[in-house]
């Protein structure tokens, strides 16, 4: 009895003190919503995943930076209301995820209502996808000035450098390296992750010559825990990142040090550890069992044939059912493909948003890369297409604007990017002064 007793007063004392923290969280955010964006950047590789129920055979699983996002969020809303200011700025993103947000409640009710989703199911991942733009928008709204630009690039960098401690420490410890913290692990997941955070810093270390050699340390330390993710669509997503760092820094020198490092990478991949080789060779030797064996001519192992066969049969047996809206998010099942998930689930007018969006954010980066003077905005820029295209082609075979340690360091720096002309021009400090 006396240890029950201790367990359910351990138990009570532990929500109690949750509940403490979060509610000082929500006044600290509330006072200043950088606190509140900070914590979310800290929380996005560094927050355990905690399963809270299951719907069908899959788990509800939330971690840290969704309750911190939450809370940011509310508190948010509530200063602004205080304040009677604007919710959301203007931005050449606002439409294209407004309309998005409509189609994916409007696909996901409609399969609610045909049975095709879990009520519970589906409104639960389309929150969490609305979470993102959420996201976008306090981040949009709040970023004003080039001290909170350093600001969440150190501590989103601080993070990294945790994370490659993590990684290359367990090197060898491990088959492939995931998140610290993590349930299940999920490589896939950290190899885009670590894509995003090594563009960023590629940005940073053509243009900012100030902090060149640190930030050269850590893409450099960074490096092996990307390489031993072993994530086949992190590594496809690498080569066209490189090639459109080669075109936008339109430079010689750029040119000679890629074809450099493409040469290191090849001579590690031929003569390094067995397992890099293994994986990449893996791709291309089907199995006995296998039905599928061979697309167009072009070999595929277990894992890629059996992505082709889950999205063959979600366009040909799925899709013409349901061309228009789709089943609804969480409907299709699992297809581990952002293009094909999007496609099966909000139908092909859900999908043309989402591209419309895709390439809303491309060129809102490329004006600000080709506006902005800063060799610090300049290299944000240039890091944020360089991983946006790094990114588009790693959702070929991961929904990477799905899963949210991928998704929210995405859309957190695309609304800075957004911002990044305005806030050297000095109108985003203007504005602000003024809605205060």
């Amino acid at each position: 009895m006396l240890v029950n007793f201790l367990v359910a007063g351990s138990t009570d004392f532990s929500k109690a003190a949750m509940v403490v923290c979060a509610i000082a969280f929500a006044v600290a955010a509330f006072i200043d919503i950088n606190i509140g964006l900070v914590a979310i950047l800290l929380s996005m590789l560094l927050s355990p995943e905690l399963e809270a129920g299951a719907v069908g055979s899959r788990a509800i699983v939330i971690r840290a930076e969704d309750v911190l996002l939450i809370i940011v969020s509310l508190t948010w809303l509530a200063k602004m209301a205080v304040k009677k200011t604007p919710l959301i700025r203007q931005s050449p993103l606002n439409v294209p995820i407004g309309l998005y947000i409509a189609v994916l409640c409007l696909s996901t009710a409609r399969g609610m209502f045909l049975g095709n989703v879990a009520p519970l199911k589906g409104a639960f991942y389309v929150f969490k996808l609305i979470e993102y733009f959420v996201l976008y928008f306090i981040v949009l709204n709040e970023t004003t000035n080039i001290k909170q630009v350093k600001i969440f690039l150190g501590v989103l960098f601080f993070v990294g450098v945790i994370v490659g401690i993590y990684g290359n420490t367990h090197i060898g410890d491990i088959g492939r390296i995931s998140a610290p913290f993590e349930g299940e692990g999920e490589p896939n997941t950290l190899g885009g992750y670590v894509l995003f955070l090594l563009s960023l810093l590629g940005g940073l270390i053509y243009y900012y010559k100030k902090r060149r050699r640190i930030l050269l340390l850590v893409f450099l330390f960074l490096v092996p825990t990307f390489l031993f993710t072993l994530s086949r669509a992190s590594y496809m997503g690498a080569i066209p990142a490189l090639i459109v760092f080669v075109v936008l820094a339109k430079d010689k020198r750029v040119l000679n040090t890629v074809l450099m490092f493409a040469l290191i990478g090849i001579l590690i991949f031929a003569f390094g550890p067995p397992v890099l080789k293994s994986r990449v060779l893996g791709t291309f030797q089907p199995e006995e069992q296998q039905a599928l064996k061979e697309v167009g001519g072009i070999r595929l192992g277990p894992s890629p044939a059996a992505r082709v066969e889950s999205w063959t049969i979600a366009l040909k047996d799925k899709l013409p059912k349901r061309p228009a809206l789709g089943y609804g998010v969480t409907g299709a099942g699992f297809l581990d493909s952002q293009y094909i998930l999007v496609l099966v689930e909000t139908g092909i007018i859900g999908f043309l948003v989402f591209m419309w969006l895709m390439w809303r954010v491309w060129r809102s980066a490329l004006y600000a890369y080709n506006t902005v003077k800063s060799p610090l905005f300049k290299g944000i820029a240039m890091g944020f297409l360089v991983g946006f295209v790094g990114i588009l082609f790693h959702a070929v075979g991961s929904n990477s604007f799905v899963i949210i340690r991928i998704a929210e360091p995405f859309w957190f720096f695309a609304a800075i990017v957004v911002k990044l002309v305005d806030i050297e021009t000095g109108k985003a400090a203007m504005e602000d002064l003024r809605m205060r």
